[in-house]
């Protein structure tokens, strides 16, 4: 009996022993850092945590993106963090440990008892403990902190067969999957604001996982006075909104899979400058700033060669009210890609394009002052900021998520 007793003490000094330096300061909430992940993870109370960093709701799980203040006693440790469904012993088998080990490391008098979602740690020698949905090996988010008017998103790799629908606030993403690669995207309009929006995940046969992610709106938006006068103060509203209503329908199509295969490029190689950036603020004859500029504006000399950023599909081709000359490219993913206002058109509805190759000329047609590219970018429906994509490294970082090279 007292040899029995020896080895237990030994195997919990062992699997409680502390894998880091002791720490203390603050840290970048992650996807997963749950105040239960954080408790194991730094092997602190929760009480602890919350007494740091205070809440209304201290059941609300800590903001992504956030920072966090740890106790001058948290001592870091490493491991995988589950919630097992039944009891220890699949997961010890899956994970090659012992399920007495497991039990005894996660304060369980027995392996055989139920777990019922309860937070496991299984010791692991690099792994950071954080609580992923079910299913779950990984979880990435395209930014830490989320910036309104641009395309945002998530990147995970997953068990096989698991069937997933995810919203941030109450915008459903979409998804797309390689395999056990999972990418789920979408965008948030240039008036989003600061906000925390819950990024749900919900995996078929599994409690949802809630988690909120951090947006902060930028202070050095483009704020525009514009003044109508004549026939431009008489635009026919009933035509726009014909316009854009048409337009829509294609552009939230969910149009299957990755058709580009390295970086976005300009779609103008020679401009005088940008007269117009993503998101700018406009006021119509000394009114409110109630709408912004959905794309970027180029200005250049009328013929100038525009050309499609990255390969695609052309669904629209012709001259319309408000865009004049248009061209629409869909890439796939739900991505889409415009050109307006062009003097000419070089493609057809159907063409396959490639990157580089040239779809029409700058002009000043629709509604429109003077020569200049409109370029827009769509993602799950929604204008983000075409600039930010290019230097963000989206298109990269999205075929990544899916295993797929960017040549």
């Amino acid at each position: 009996m007292k040899k029995w007793i020896v080895s237990v003490l030994l195997l919990m000094a062992f699997f409680t022993q502390p894998t880091a330096a002791q720490g203390s300061g603050s840290l970048t909430i992650q996807p997963g850092d749950s105040w239960a992940a954080l408790a194991i993870r730094f092997q602190v109370p929760e009480a602890a945590l919350h007494e740091l960093n205070p809440h209304m709701n201290p059941q609300r799980p800590p903001a992504i993106g956030t920072e966090l203040a740890l106790p001058e006693t948290a001592v870091e440790q490493t491991g995988v963090l589950l919630r097992p469904k039944g009891n220890l012993l699949v997961t010890a088998v899956t994970h090659q440990v012992s399920p007495w080990s497991l039990a005894i490391r996660n304060g369980q008098s027995s392996p055989y008892r139920p777990t019922l979602y309860q937070p496991i740690l299984v010791p692991a020698d690099s792994a950071v403990p954080r609580d992923l949905p079910s299913g779950f090996a990984s979880l990435e988010l395209s930014q830490a902190v989320g910036v309104p008017g641009q395309a945002v998103g998530f990147r995970a790799q997953t068990a096989a067969g698991v069937v997933v629908t995810a919203v941030l606030g109450d915008n459903e993403i979409d998804l797309f999957a390689n395999d056990r690669y999972l990418v789920g995207l979408t965008g948030t309009g240039a008036f989003f604001g600061t906000q925390q929006p819950t990024l749900q995940i919900q995996v078929e046969g599994a409690p949802p996982w809630r988690q909120p992610w951090q947006f902060r709106d930028p202070a050095d938006w483009e704020y525009q006075e514009l003044t109508l006068t004549g026939t431009a103060a008489e635009i026919d509203q009933q035509s726009i909104a014909d316009e854009r209503e048409r337009l829509f329908a294609i552009w939230e199509q969910n149009s299957g899979p990755a058709q580009w295969h390295g970086t976005f490029l300009l779609p103008i190689n020679s401009y005088l400058t940008i007269s117009s950036t993503f998101g700018a603020r406009r006021s119509y004859n000394g009114g409110p700033y109630r709408s912004y500029h959905e794309g970027v504006d180029f200005a250049a000399y009328g013929g100038t060669p525009v050309l499609a950023p990255a390969s695609g599909t052309v669904v629209v081709a012709e001259f319309l009210y408000v865009r004049g000359g248009a061209v629409i490219i869909d890439h796939g993913l739900g991505i889409y890609t415009g050109f307006y206002h062009m003097s000419s058109l070089a493609v057809a509805p159907g063409d396959v394009v490639s990157p580089g190759q040239i779809v029409g000329e700058v002009g000043t047609t629709g509604l429109s002052t003077g020569n200049h590219l409109h370029w827009d970018l769509l993602v799950d429906g929604i204008w983000v900021d075409a600039q930010a994509w290019l230097e963000q490294a989206m298109d990269c970082w999205i075929l990544a998520g899916l295993n797929q090279p960017c040549e």
